[in-house]
């Protein structure tokens, strides 16, 4: 089995049942801050996308070399030059000898987790097969992993001989990663010529923040537990309406048995749809806001362990930076959109608050995530914007001040200086 120029762990040898066993390795798990991320197994049949043969630009300077020195040589009658011409003309040509013939591979890219966690560790798997009817010369594998290539030699085979490669998928930072495509190289030693062919498509790894667990509830000044209700019947919530009779379809957990017997026939209850807190989250991406890269990370973690809490009270989700809006359905593909997030130039906080209203102006919990750039003050001032019966949050992350939470009316204040401090600090912020 070749090595990559990733050495990781080893990869489970149920991804490709019909290979050569391997030691299987510990799995990655989610740590106790993150809810279990939906992992689908992907394995991604390769199929030749593209066969480039060419002179490379080290090709392209030895056949240059070889014209001009044809030319001067028997212009000038140097004997010199031309025997120089005859041996740059036979290395051109036996490197083009290193490019014939076809490979014919089938390549498998196996991921099995497309969503982790930064740290976490996440691996993956190639397979090839010769399919040709005869043995394939040794090649190599060259598979981009995000902006590194993972580098594997593959031996001589025969047909029907498989190859099965494992590499470790860096996770050192928050990231949207692409891996493929697999590409096989054909080339002479001299890298003169070469012939470049790619199997597979590309997947995406979604390296997600760190997350910690919130208690409580996201609520605003009308939410769920209050029970105010709308104008609109449901088949289940908190809110008793009346008896109806039983339709085909409606859920038995709902009959009413006492008053069903006092009848004679079904009878089912029918409630009033309670009003839910709408849950809308901004952070700023502005490079002004934050003192460095190492800043803007926990500001990240912040908005994705805010996100998580909300979709698990189920309560309608909408993130934005600055002046786009990235509607969330779910926890994954919310963390999913902070993967891609990086900072920008031509933004201020100002602006994000002022879309958010535009926006989104039913939003009955509003929250602000900016870094240690900004002021208090200025953080404050992007709050007001919001109308009075709207709850307010504003987070700035400070990795050097201390923690402080500062209630009034409808908005707070929260300032951390780390990740670990916010649970304790929302806690105080909306008791």
């Amino acid at each position: 089995m070749a090595q990559s120029t990733f050495p990781g762990t080893t990869f489970p040898d149920t991804a490709f049942p019909d290979a050569v066993p391997v030691d299987a390795a510990e799995r990655w798990r989610v740590p106790e801050a993150v809810a279990a991320p939906d992992v689908s197994r992907v394995t991604i049949v390769g199929a030749r996308v593209s066969d480039a043969l060419g002179m490379r630009p080290a090709g392209w300077a030895v056949a240059g070399v070889v014209v001009l020195v044809v030319v001067l040589g028997w212009t000038l009658r140097w004997q010199e030059l031309r025997l120089v011409a005859v041996f740059a003309g036979l290395v051109l040509g036996v490197a083009l000898l290193f490019t014939i013939g076809h490979p014919s591979f089938q390549v498998d890219l196996h991921v099995p987790d497309r969503r982790v966690v930064v740290g976490e560790v996440a691996s993956g798997g190639l397979r090839l097969v010769n399919t040709a009817n005869r043995r394939n010369l040794p090649a190599r594998i060259d598979l981009p992993i995000g902006d590194r290539v993972a580098s594997f030699d593959v031996p001589s085979l025969a047909p029907g001989g498989s190859s099965v490669d494992e590499f470790t998928i860096p996770t050192d930072r928050r990231c949207v990663l692409t891996i493929g495509p697999a590409q096989s190289i054909q080339g002479d030693p001299f890298s003169l010529t070469g012939r470049q062919t790619e199997w597979t498509t590309t997947v995406e790894v979604f390296v997600h923040p760190r997350t910690v667990p919130l208690a409580g509830r996201q609520t605003g000044f009308v939410h769920d537990l209050e029970g105010h209700s709308s104008t609109r019947t449901a088949a289940s919530d908190m809110s008793f309406q009346s008896l109806r009779e039983y339709a085909p379809g409606d859920d038995r957990r709902q009959v009413h048995w006492r008053s069903s017997a006092h009848i004679g026939k079904l009878m089912v209850r029918q409630f009033e749809e309670t009003l839910q807190s709408r849950v809308a989250l901004g952070i700023d991406l502005a490079a002004v806001s934050y003192l460095g890269a190492d800043d803007f990370e926990p500001a990240v973690s912040v908005v994705a362990s805010l996100a998580l809490q909300a979709v698990r009270e189920q309560n309608p989700l909408t993130l934005f930076h600055n002046a786009e809006a990235m509607p969330a359905v779910s926890g994954p593909r919310a963390l999913d959109e902070l993967s891609r997030l990086e900072r920008r130039s031509r933004t201020d906080l100002q602006t994000l608050a002022s879309t958010m209203m535009r926006l989104d102006p039913q939003a009955s919990v509003v929250m602000l995530v900016t870094g240690a750039g900004n002021t208090l003050d200025t953080l404050r001032r992007a709050c007001a914007v919001f109308d009075l019966d709207t709850r307010v949050v504003g987070i700035q992350v400070d990795p050097a001040a201390r923690i402080m939470v500062r209630n009034v009316a409808n908005v707070s204040l929260v300032r951390i200086a780390e990740l670990s401090e916010l649970p304790r600090a929302m806690r105080r912020a909306m008791p």
